[in-house]
C-alpha cells in the first residue's frame, strides 16, 4: 500500500516541476515581449522625433487650437454681447428656443464659451500677449526648429509680464471709467490682482507699481532706454580745457572789454602787444598736440572756425537742415466734393489747382560752400567785437537761411542784437535779421538771404496736404506763403478777426492781397462768402468784376460791385454797419441761443431755423481795402468811425476786414485802427519808424522785398515768403468761377440814407400797388418788424422791389419813416385794423 503512494507522489512532483518551468518560461517571454514592445515604441517615437514628424504634428494641433481660440475671441469682441444669454447657465427647467440658438460667434456656442473663458475669466486684453507667445512657439516648432530652451523661457517671461501688466492696467482703467459693457477688460484674474494691489497699497501705490514695473521692463529689454535712464539730460558740448597761455589771453581780453565798457580809453600799444602775442602763439604748433581732450577753441591758423569732419570734435559740427519737400495732394476730379446740407448751388465746382502754375525750381541741392562761408563770416564778425559764438544749426529755406548760434557765457544778447548792419556788411547782403533769443530754443537766430532765392508758387500752398487738412477745420482759411522751414503758412481770418497789411511800394502787397483772395475762393462757395472790394487805384481788383454774381456784394443803387469812387466808401461802410446790426438782430431772435454766425448757419442747415420764417444761411463778408492811405486823405475821419465800429463788433456777425496801405504812418494807421487790428502783415519798409508803426517793433526794415514779409499776431513774429500770383493765373480762376452757376446777382447790402437826406414823406398810389403788398403788410404787422432786408429774405425778392414795397407801406401809413439803421416803427398793431385799412385802400 505504501509503495504505490510514493510513486504517485513522485509523479505529482515531477508534473509540478514541469508546469513551474513552463510558467517561468512563459513569464520570461512576456517580459521580453513587453521590453521589445517598449523599446520598439520608443524607437519609433525617437525616429519620428528625429525626422520632426511629431513636432510638426504637435505644432499643427496647437495651430488649429490657436486658430479656433483667436477667431473665437475676435468674433466674441465683435458680437456686442449677443451670445452672452446663450452661454450663461440656464435656470432649472429652462430650454433655449431653436431661434435663439444661432450665435454671432464664428464657432458657435463652444467658441463663445471658449472666448468668454479666455477673455472674461482669464486676462482680458492681456490674453493677446499669450496668443502672441503661442504663435511664436508654434512658428519655431514647425518652421524654425533648434531654438534654445532659454529663449523660449525668456520670451514666455516677457510676454507673460506684459499680459499680467495689461490685465491689471485695463482692470484699473475700467474701474476708473465704468461703462455698460459685457467685456471684463482685465479678465477675472486681472480684476483679482487689481483689487489685491489696490487694497494693499492704495491707488497711488498702484500707479507707482504699474509705472516703475513698466520702466524696469523697458530697461531690461532695450539698451536705448537703459542709456536714457543713465543719462537723461541733453549731452553738452565737451570743451577742451584751455592752456595756461590761453587762460591769460581770455583774462586779458575780458579786462580790456570791461575797461572799454566803463568808458576808459583803450591802450593801443596793449592791443598791438596782444596781437603780437597771438602771432607768436600762431607760430607755436605744439600747443594743440600737447592737449589730450578735444578742443573747439579755434587755433590762430583757422581763427573762429570749427573742427572739420573726421576730427575729434565732429559732434559739434553745425547741423544743416534743408527744408522738406512739398507734400502735395492732387485734386480728384472723379469724385465730386461733398457739400454741406442746405446749400443753394449744388452744381457749383470750386476751381482746381491745375489752373495755377508751379514757379518753384524743384529740389535744388544745398550749397554747402555758401553756408560754410556765411557761417565763417558771421563767426569772424562777432569775434572781432569780442563776441564768440558756437554755430549749432542752419535751416535752409526757399529764400532765407536761418543760422542758429549759441554765445559763450558772459556775452550779452543785446550786444549781438545790434550787429545786424555789421553782419550784413560782412556777408555783402541786405536784409540780415537777428532774432535774439529764438523763442523756446535758447539760441540766437541770424536770418541771411540766399544768393539764389526760390519763387514760392500759390499752387504749392493750395495743393499742400496741410492746407487740405486745415480747410476742413477753419472757417476762412488763408494760405499766403511759406515759412523759413518751407512749410505752408495758413491762418484763419475769423480768428484774427481783422488784418492790417503794410509795406513800401512794389514790395508785394498787391500780390499778397491776390493770394489772400485766391485762398478764400478755393475754400468757400458763393453762398458762404462775399467780398466788398475798395480799389482806389481802379485797376487792382478790376479783374474780379466777372465774379460779381458769385462772390461780390454792393449797394442797391451801384452799377459796379468794386468800389473805385471814394465818395461811396462811407456809404458802403455804414451799409455794412446796418448789415451787422440786422445780423445781430437775427442771431438774437434765433430759436436757440447762438453766439456767432457759425452756430446760426448750423441751425439753418439742420432745419431748426426755417427759411419760411426769414432765416437763411448768412455768408461771411470780407471787406478788402487796397490803399487805406488814399481813403484817409480823401474822406478823412468819416471813414474811421464805421471802420472802428466794424472792427469792434462785426466779428460774431461774420464781417471781417483786410486793410492795406503803402504809407504806414501814424496819421494813416491811427491808434484806434491799431487797437482793433491785432493781426498785422508787414512787407519791406524803408525806415524803422514805419516798422514800429506796423509791428510795434523793428524788423520790417530788414526784409529783402519781393514778397518777404513778417506776420504778427500778438506773439512772436513769423517770417514768411509770400506766394506769387501772376495775372494769367487769376484770370483763369475768375473765368472758371464765372462759368459756374451763381445766385443771380451780387449780394445787395442794406440801403444807407445819411442823416438830413431823407426823401420826404412817401405817398401811396393804389394804381402802383405791388402784387405782394397785402401779404407783406400782413407779415410786417404780424412780426412788428419793418425792415427792407427782412422783406427781401421772407419773400425771396430783390432789394429794389423790397425797397419799393417798404415805401408803399410807409405811404399807406402802416410803417413809419426810416430812422438810421433801426427797423421802422409799425403803426398798425393788430390784424383787424390792417384788414380794414386794406379794404379802404
Amino acid at each position: 500500500m505504501g509503495k504505490p503512494t510514493k510513486q504517485a507522489s513522485g509523479r505529482g512532483a515531477s508534473s509540478r516541476g514541469k508546469s513551474a518551468g513552463r510558467s517561468s518560461r512563459s513569464e520570461g517571454e512576456v517580459f521580453a515581449w513587453i521590453s521589445r514592445s517598449i523599446s520598439g515604441f520608443f524607437g519609433h517615437v525617437s525616429t519620428n522625433y528625429r525626422n520632426r514628424r511629431i513636432p510638426v504634428v504637435l505644432g499643427l494641433c496647437l495651430l488649429a487650437f490657436m486658430t479656433v481660440a483667436l477667431f473665437s475671441v475676435l468674433t466674441f469682441l465683435l458680437s456686442k454681447g449677443s451670445d452672452q444669454s446663450l452661454i450663461a447657465p440656464l435656470a432649472e427647467g429652462e430650454v433655449l428656443e431653436e431661434s435663439s440658438r444661432s450665435t454671432a460667434n464664428l464657432f458657435g456656442i463652444p467658441g463663445a464659451r471658449l472666448a468668454d473663458y479666455l477673455f472674461n475669466r482669464l486676462l482680458g486684453w492681456g490674453i493677446f500677449f499669450l496668443f502672441a507667445y503661442a504663435l511664436y512657439f508654434i512658428y519655431h516648432l514647425i518652421w524654425r526648429p533648434g531654438e534654445r530652451i532659454l529663449r523660449y523661457i525668456s520670451r514666455f517671461l516677457l510676454l507673460g509680464f506684459l499680459s499680467l501688466w495689461t490685465a491689471i492696467a485695463m482692470a484699473a482703467l475700467q474701474h476708473a471709467f465704468p461703462s455698460d459693457t459685457f467685456l471684463v477688460w482685465g479678465g477675472a484674474q486681472g480684476v483679482r490682482l487689481y483689487h489685491y494691489i489696490q487694497d494693499s497699497v492704495g491707488s497711488a501705490g498702484l500707479v507707482v507699481i504699474l509705472g516703475f514695473s513698466l520702466l524696469i521692463f523697458a530697461v531690461l529689454c532695450n539698451d536705448r532706454v537703459l542709456r536714457t535712464v543713465q543719462s537723461p539730460s541733453i549731452s553738452k558740448p565737451q570743451f577742451k580745457k584751455p592752456s595756461f597761455l590761453e587762460r591769460i589771453e581770455v583774462l586779458f581780453s575780458r579786462k580790456k572789454e570791461t575797461e572799454y565798457e566803463a568808458g576808459e580809453d583803450e591802450d593801443t600799444s596793449a592791443l598791438q602787444d596782444e596781437d603780437a602775442w597771438r602771432d607768436e602763439l600762431k607760430e607755436d604748433g605744439n600747443l594743440r598736440d600737447e592737449e589730450e581732450e578735444p578742443f573747439i577753441q579755434p587755433t590762430p591758423q583757422t581763427r573762429y572756425s570749427y573742427p572739420e569732419h573726421g576730427d575729434e570734435g565732429d559732434e559739434l559740427q553745425m547741423i544743416v537742415e534743408q527744408a522738406p519737400q512739398d507734400d502735395l495732394v492732387e485734386d480728384n476730379h472723379l469724385s465730386p466734393e461733398p457739400t454741406n446740407p442746405g446749400v443753394l448751388l449744388a452744381l457749383y465746382q470750386k476751381p482746381s489747382t491745375e489752373l495755377l502754375r508751379d514757379y518753384e525750381q524743384g529740389s535744388s541741392e544745398i550749397d554747402m560752400q555758401e553756408i560754410e562761408l556765411n557761417k565763417q563770416r558771421i563767426i569772424d564778425t562777432l569775434a572781432s567785437f569780442k563776441m564768440r559764438v558756437t554755430p549749432m544749426k542752419a535751416t535752409v529755406g526757399p529764400t532765407v537761411t536761418l543760422y542758429e548760434v549759441v554765445p559763450d557765457s558772459g556775452i550779452k544778447v543785446s550786444r549781438i542784437k545790434t550787429m545786424e548792419d555789421d553782419i550784413a556788411m560782412s556777408l555783402k547782403s541786405e536784409g540780415v535779421r537777428i532774432i535774439a533769443p529764438m523763442p523756446g530754443q535758447g539760441t540766437i537766430g541770424i536770418e541771411v538771404p540766399n544768393s539764389l532765392p526760390q519763387t514760392v508758387s500759390m499752387r504749392s500752398i493750395l495743393a499742400s496736404r496741410k492746407f487740405k487738412e486745415q480747410q476742413e477745420k477753419m472757417e476762412l482759411p488763408i494760405g499766403i506763403g511759406k515759412t523759413i522751414t518751407n512749410e505752408p503758412f495758413i491762418f484763419d481770418l475769423t480768428k484774427m478777426p481783422h488784418l492790417l497789411i503794410a509795406g513800401a511800394t512794389g514790395q508785394g502787397k498787391s500780390v499778397g492781397l491776390n493770394a489772400l483772395i485766391t485762398s478764400l475762393l478755393y475754400s468757400k462757395r458763393p453762398e458762404e462768402l462775399k467780398f466788398v472790394m475798395v480799389d482806389p487805384k481802379m485797376l487792382e481788383f478790376s479783374i474780379y468784376e466777372e465774379i460779381e454774381k458769385h462772390f461780390l456784394a454792393k449797394l442797391p443803387d451801384s452799377d459796379k460791385a468794386i468800389i473805385t469812387d471814394m465818395s461811396r466808401v462811407v456809404a458802403t461802410l455804414n451799409s455794412l454797419c446796418i448789415e451787422m446790426d440786422n445780423r445781430y438782430h437775427l442771431l438774437q431772435h434765433a430759436g436757440r441761443a447762438v453766439r456767432n454766425i457759425k452756430e446760426y448757419n448750423e441751425q439753418v442747415r439742420s432745419g431748426e431755423l426755417r427759411r419760411i420764417d426769414g432765416h437763411e444761411i448768412l455768408p461771411y463778408i470780407v471787406l478788402i481795402v487796397d490803399e487805406f492811405a488814399d481813403l484817409m486823405m480823401t474822406v478823412g475821419k468819416e471813414v474811421e468811425q464805421p471802420i472802428a465800429r466794424l472792427a469792434q463788433k462785426a466779428r460774431a456777425a461774420g464781417i471781417h476786414m483786410v486793410i492795406a496801405t503803402q504809407r504806414p504812418s501814424t496819421d494813416v494807421i491811427t491808434g484806434l485802427i491799431k487797437a482793433n487790428f491785432p493781426a498785422r502783415i508787414a512787407f519791406k519798409v524803408f525806415s524803422m519808424v514805419d516798422s514800429r508803426t506796423v509791428l510795434d517793433s523793428p524788423g520790417a526794415n530788414q526784409l529783402i522785398g519781393r514778397g518777404d514779409m513778417l506776420f504778427y499776431q500778438g506773439k512772436e513774429m513769423v517770417r514768411v515768403q509770400c506766394a506769387f500770383m501772376d495775372t494769367p493765373e487769376t484770370e483763369a480762376i475768375v473765368s472758371h468761377i464765372a462759368h459756374q452757376e451763381s445766385t443771380g446777382s451780387a449780394l445787395i447790402l442794406p440801403e444807407y440814407v445819411p442823416e438830413g437826406e431823407d426823401g420826404g414823406a412817401k405817398t401811396f398810389n393804389p394804381n402802383e400797388k405791388d402784387s405782394l403788398f397785402d401779404e407783406v403788410a400782413r407779415m410786417v404787422v404780424q412780426t412788428q418788424v419793418g425792415s427792407t432786408s427782412n422783406i427781401q429774405r421772407k419773400f425771396n425778392i430783390g432789394y429794389n422791389r423790397a425797397g419799393r414795397l417798404m415805401d408803399q407801406l410807409e405811404g399807406a401809413g402802416i410803417v413809419g419813416p426810416q430812422e438810421g439803421s433801426k427797423p421802422r416803427e409799425v403803426f398798425i398793431k393788430d390784424q383787424i385794423s390792417l384788414e380794414e385799412l386794406l379794404q379802404r385802400l
